[in-house]
């Protein structure tokens, strides 16, 4: 029995930085360029579920709760993207550590705080890019206020659902704006402005805090002004999905498009 799935793509505002910060990050963190998959089903989660009264810090496992959209297939997939060229600034922070303190020195209120070195992404608009098994979450996009840190605000301008079976395209090639996974492309450039990073991946175990599981992504550098030119091998295909008047390019790994067959 084939169960259709659902391309959503979500326009995003950003109000201030976005900041996604690199997992086990010392006090001065470096961040992710664009959300990585994690980040994204994390502000998704937290949307729908807040949304349906479910104001649960946890899983009864400790786990995010975002880890209940993977296990019931709700999302398989989340990537981001921005048509608009980007910057990283790094800000200094007064960071409280009083909780992480030795027991000896928690009497101490001048080590209650410190100074962290923060990086955070300056960008107007992105697009958050999800497939889905239930249409219905797509309308929760537009209750996702921040993406990443707390501090991160944002507001979804536009969300368009697209039936995946009418998105995939016969090509195997590409223009992109979004990232994508290494493992689904045979080429790709100009590779002096997209760039090979790892970023966690949608698998259990990175919303159980048990470690990090990345998977090698290629991604814009600040100031990108193109999109990466993708040839891509028998593992990836090309889906066209609208946005307004625009239409994106999107390479999704085929084992997705073929998870609800």
């Amino acid at each position: 029995m084939t169960k259709e799935l659902y391309a959503v793509l979500a326009k995003t505002s950003a109000f201030g930085s976005l900041a996604t910060f690199v997992p086990y990050s010392t006090v001065s963190a470096n961040t992710y360029p664009l959300p990585p998959p994690t980040t994204l089903v994390g502000a998704l989660a937290y949307a729908y579920l807040r949304s349906r009264n479910d104001f649960r810090e946890l899983a009864s496992d400790g786990s995010s709760l975002a880890s209940e959209l993977l296990k019931s297939r709700a999302v398989l997939y989340a990537v981001a993207g921005t048509d608009e060229p980007f910057t990283i600034i790094q800000t200094t922070e007064r960071v409280y550590q009083h909780i992480y303190l030795r027991t000896e020195h928690r009497k101490r209120m001048d080590m209650a705080y410190t100074v962290g070195v923060r990086s955070g992404t300056i960008l107007k608009n992105f697009y958050m890019f999800f497939i889905v098994s239930d249409s219905e979450l797509a309308k929760y996009c537009y209750a996702i206020t921040r993406v990443g840190r707390k501090e991160s605000l944002v507001a979804v301008e536009n969300v368009e659902v697209t039936p995946l079976s009418k998105a995939v395209t016969e090509g195997r090639y590409c223009e992109t704006y979004f990232y994508f996974p290494m493992s689904i492309a045979e080429e790709y450039g100009p590779t002096d402005m997209w760039i090979q990073i790892d970023m966690p991946t949608l698998v259990q175990e990175n919303f159980a805090k048990r470690g990090v599981v990345t998977e090698r992504f290629v991604v814009p550098k600040p100031f990108t002004l193109t999109r990466a030119t993708v040839r891509l091998n028998e593992s990836g295909v090309v889906l066209k999905v609208r946005s307004g008047s625009k239409v994106f390019e999107i390479p999704v790994p085929r084992s997705v498009v073929e998870a609800g067959r």
